[in-house]
This record gives structure tokens, C-alpha cells and sequence, in this order.
């Protein structure tokens, strides 16, 4: 009879096992830059919501990290979940914190991260065991802002930026750079942010720039923008995507109104799929989505359909790279052999408390 009773609680237990996919979501979900992280966690989650957090038999489970954009907090996430044994991972938010996962799991051969938004290119063309749905920054995307902006005479640019991101901060920079050089305009200045306000305030006043670029989060980016504005600044203002949140607008006010961006997403198109993902996801958080809600929601997509296939991420990441197209909420993602992906880019701009796609 004990051998009985033995045998059927590890038969269950085994089976419970079987049952139960973990899947690791780390991100910073504290602190300044926790509006991209929740964000980013929002629409992750909705995607399982809609399937009840269930693919056939098996329940899925999401265990959830804060990297608080700290290395060292981000170390410990990593380290946590791979402690616990999960091979899938989704994460993280910023390239800087993501750096520090891919690290700790590129000995790793059965263990897959997949990011909804690091753009970095330290992380393309990479034969790994990383995967994102974000496109990696690169000159084209850079380079049809650049033009847009000297197009209206804004040839003498400023750059400040938040170091704390750096993986992000220096593709940005660079690419930034090469565009303008190729146009024979001028970048004047460069200066970390965290210099402070009043030092940038002095920079532009010296430089004389017709245009600041910002690279930061959403809420330092409205704060600066704000600072500039009450100091009788009026540069045209650009932001790297990074920054393209309602937390922006809901912050800055009118001190964003006009800003300009370079992005792959408009908040106001009409594909089937967006809408209906605008509205489940106002129904069940209350409150619009972001832009970065909505790579994740379309990243939770992609892997839901890998997950039908297989549970193993081995398989998961063969999957995805040899179906390579995945219908998107805006048109189609096409991964490379390399697990990165392509979109088309557009120039956007803050109208009326509002993102509006510019028509060239």
C-alpha cells in the first residue's frame, strides 16, 4: 500500500509537471522607468487573458521579475528564474538590462530570450539564443528623421541623452551621426542628462541649436522638454522611440506638442487586428496602450502559436526562424536567420495632445 501511495503521488506530480508551462518575464517594474516595463508586461499578459492561460491541456504560468534598471538587480532576475529551471524567458524592456540576460544565457543552449523591445544593434546578426520583436536601430530608420528635419532646416542639432541605457544611447548616437554627416548638417553638442537641467539649459543657450533630439525615458523626456520650454527655448524637438508613451503627453503637455518621432507603429490606423487589440486591452486595464504594449502583445502572439508547436525553446526559436512571417497588429513580422526583425518606419509627431503619422 505505501509503494502504491508513492508510486501515485509522483505519477501526479510528474503529470502536474507536464501540465504547466513557465514562461520568465523580467523588466523594470520599478522606479522612473516603470512605465515602459508595466506597460510592456500589460500587453504581454493580455494576449494569455484571451486564452485563459491555457494552450491545449497545459496551463501556462508567468513568473515575473524587476530589474529596476539596475545590472545588478537584473543579474538576480536572470539568475532566479534560471535557478528555477525556465527555458523560456521574455525580456527585458531596456537594451541595457536585456545586455546583462543575454550574458547569463549564452552558454545556454536550451534557454531562449525573446525581447518585445530592446533595439540595441550590439544584438544583431548574432546566431544565439536571442529573439525580439523589435526592430534594431539602424541608419534607414534614423536616416528618414534626419531627412525629414533638415527638409524643414534643421541642420544644427543638440543630443542629450540618459547614459543609463547605454547599449541603446550609443546606437541611437551613431546613427544619428551618420545621417546628419551624410547630409553636410551638423551635430553641436552631445550631454548626458544626468549633468542636470540647468548644464543643458547653458549648452543650448552656447550651441545654438535648431533642433534637440532627447534620448530618454518618457517622463525625464517630458520633464526636460518642459524645462526648455519655461526657459523661452523653441528648438524643434525629436525623441528616439524610447520615449513614445502617453506618459509623454499626459507629462509634457504642451511643452511636447510638435515633437517629432521615427517609428514603426501608428496609433491611429485602422487594421482589424489593432483596433480590436485597442479595445480588449482598454477593457480589461482601462487606459490606452502604448506602443511597447503593443509589441508585447504581438510578441506573447508569436510565441503562443511556437508554444502550440513545441514547449521546448530549442524548438520554439526553430520554429519561429523557419516560419520567419507572423501576422502583426500593423502588418507583418519578418524575422532573419539571426531572430531579428524588419519594418516599415514613418515620421511621427504630437498634434493636439495626440501621436499623428505625418504624411510625406
Amino acid at each position: 500500500m505505501c509503494v502504491a501511495v508513492i508510486f501515485t503521488i509522483l505519477f501526479f506530480k510528474s503529470n502536474s509537471n507536464k501540465e504547466n508551462i513557465n514562461i520568465g518575464f523580467i523588466s523594470g517594474l520599478s522606479g522612473k522607468y516603470s512605465s515602459l516595463g508595466n506597460s510592456v508586461l500589460s500587453g504581454f499578459k493580455l494576449a494569455f487573458e484571451e486564452i485563459d492561460y491555457k494552450i491545449d491541456n497545459k496551463s501556462i504560468n508567468i513568473i515575473t521579475k524587476d530589474d529596476g534598471q539596475n545590472r545588478i538587480k537584473a543579474r538576480e532576475a536572470i539568475t532566479q528564474l534560471l535557478d528555477k529551471n525556465i527555458k523560456i524567458i521574455v525580456g527585458n524592456t531596456t537594451s541595457s538590462m536585456t545586455k546583462v540576460s543575454i550574458n547569463e544565457v549564452k552558454d545556454k543552449d536550451d534557454v531562449l530570450l525573446i525581447s518585445a523591445t530592446a533595439s540595441s544593434q550590439e544584438f544583431a546578426y548574432k546566431d544565439d539564443n536571442f529573439l525580439r520583436t523589435q526592430v534594431s536601430i539602424n541608419t534607414q530608420k534614423i536616416l528618414k528623421l534626419a531627412n525629414y528635419l533638415i527638409h524643414m532646416k534643421k541642420d544644427r542639432m543638440s543630443i542629450y541623452f540618459d547614459s543609463k541605457n547605454s547599449s541603446y544611447v550609443k546606437g541611437v548616437i551613431r546613427n544619428i551621426q551618420n545621417s546628419y554627416e551624410k547630409k553636410q548638417a551638423q551635430i553641436v553638442s552631445l550631454l548626458d542628462i544626468s549633468s542636470g537641467f540647468k548644464n543643458i539649459l547653458n549648452d543650448v543657450k552656447q550651441n545654438n541649436p535648431n533642433v534637440i533630439f532627447i534620448i530618454a525615458n518618457a517622463l525625464d523626456t517630458a520633464k526636460l522638454a518642459q524645462y526648455l520650454r519655461l526657459n523661452n527655448i523653441d528648438s524643434q524637438l525629436a525623441s528616439a522611440a524610447w520615449a513614445k508613451e502617453l506618459k509623454l503627453i499626459t507629462e509634457g503637455g504642451k511643452a511636447v506638442e510638435g515633437m517629432l518621432f521615427s517609428t514603426g507603429y501608428d496609433d491611429n490606423s485602422n487594421d482589424k487586428s489593432y483596433k480590436n487589440f485597442i479595445k480588449n486591452y482598454e477593457s480589461l486595464y482601462g487606459h490606452v496602450p502604448s506602443v511597447f504594449a503593443a509589441q508585447a502583445y504581438e510578441t506573447a502572439k508569436i510565441l503562443i502559436e511556437a508554444l502550440k508547436n513545441n514547449s521546448s525553446a530549442k524548438d520554439i526559436k526553430k520554429y519561429i526562424l523557419s516560419k520567419k512571417s507572423f501576422k502583426g497588429l500593423q502588418g507583418k513580422i519578418v524575422f532573419d536567420k539571426y531572430g531579428d526583425v524588419k519594418r516599415d518606419y514613418f515620421i511621427v509627431t504630437i498634434k493636439n495632445g495626440k501621436y499623428k503619422k505625418i504624411e510625406l
